[in-house]
């Protein structure tokens, strides 16, 4: 079994940051593809492959409405042969593309950029796993978890059998005194559980995080990058945002913590020279806001054509048609102080600065 975990795609309701199974993930990134390539939209999201083990496998971007490839397996089938690998490594390799070819429909195997325009396999919908979409971070943590087992449960299977009733009402008393402040009897089951739903391991993060217990929040998922997330996006974590990350960024370090610290601390020189960052959607509007505040004109342009946010848009607009004009107030600068005409030059270093005033204030 493979799992597939996309970043940052900018479409409501993509389920962004969930490990997905393979098949899935491949069905719901070509119908996005598709749908990217007839609204003529291009943008790109990194996603990682994990094993059965949760252990990451792979990791790369996929250009949704390029015409390059029409879906995530064709990319795959065509670049991961040019790896270059150790060849003690080899093996995993090889196992990785024939997981590939065996979880993959055949007709996703011979598509082409024009079969694209159809609709993709929908045989196999019905064969995915529904209920499977991580909500947006963000949400209380508790409430989001009692929604989510109490009331999805009953949208998905309206007439669940005697044993799930039995189940449910089991764990309904936990989530309501979880509400009310009293998270230990919940956290306590949870812990027992094998296997958690993406609500529950986000519940249970939270918990540990407000604990500062940072080694059992990676232990839910395994993975790091999970726990910096939440609590960059979780609004419990709000006024103490930065200190939390710095305490978790001492004990697990990564190369999206220190991005994500150095934006909080303002330190925009640090945030942009950091290399290897999963840029989310919400880090790309972090860098782009780095370079505005920078006035990296040049790089702020590059940054923009990456994010769907029209105030970033405009205001790299507004950034260029300042540093325009700033660059011809300072060239008239030049030539009337050759000319030592004293009033003149009082007028520029004046409307100079309220021009470079402006372009500081822009965030």
């Amino acid at each position: 079994m493979l799992f597939v975990r996309f970043t940052d795609v900018p479409k409501e309701g993509f389920p962004n940051y969930e490990r997905l199974p393979y098949e899935e993930a491949l069905l719901l990134s070509t119908q996005v593809h598709q749908e990217a390539q007839q609204a003529n939209e291009r943008f790109a999201s990194e996603f990682r492959i994990f094993d059965d083990a949760d252990q990451l496998v792979y990791k790369g971007t996929f250009q949704f409405g390029s015409p390059i490839y029409p879906n995530l397996y064709l990319q795959l089938k065509d670049r991961i042969p040019r790896i270059r690998i150790r060849k003690e490594d080899a093996t995993k390799k090889i196992l990785l593309l024939e997981n590939l070819e065996r979880l993959t429909p055949e007709s996703y195997k011979t598509m082409t950029t024009s079969a694209i325009q159809q609709h993709p396999d929908a045989t196999h919908v019905s064969r995915l796993r529904r209920g499977q979409r991580r909500l947006v971070y963000g949400v209380s943590g508790v409430s989001l978890l009692l929604l989510g087992t109490l009331s999805v449960v009953q949208l998905v299977q309206p007439d669940p059998p005697s044993g799930v009733q039995a189940a449910t009402s089991d764990w309904q008393p936990l989530y309501e005194a979880a509400l009310t402040g009293e998270t230990e009897p919940l956290m306590q089951r949870l812990e027992k559980q094998k296997s958690l739903s993406n609500e529950q391991q986000e519940f249970l993060i939270m918990q540990y995080v407000e604990k500062q217990d940072y080694d059992q929040a990676v232990a839910v998922t395994n993975d790091p990058i999970d726990v910096e997330t939440i609590i960059m996006q979780s609004k419990p974590f709000a006024t103490d945002r930065q200190e939390i990350l710095q305490a978790f960024q001492a004990v697990h370090p990564t190369d999206e913590g220190a991005f994500d610290l150095a934006i909080l601390k303002k330190d925009y020189k640090r945030a942009v020279s950091i290399p290897d960052v999963e840029m989310t959607t919400a880090r790309k509007e972090a860098k782009t806001r780095a370079y505005i505040a920078l006035k990296d004109v040049t790089k702020a342009q590059e940054s923009v054509k990456l994010v769907q946010n029209e105030e970033l848009k405009q205001q790299v607009v507004t950034l260029v048609q300042l540093d325009e004009e700033i660059q011809a107030l300072e060239d008239q600068k030049r030539q009337l102080s050759e000319k030592t005409d004293k009033k003149e030059l009082e007028k520029l270093n004046e409307s100079l600065e309220a021009k470079q005033r402006q372009a500081s204030s822009l965030l």
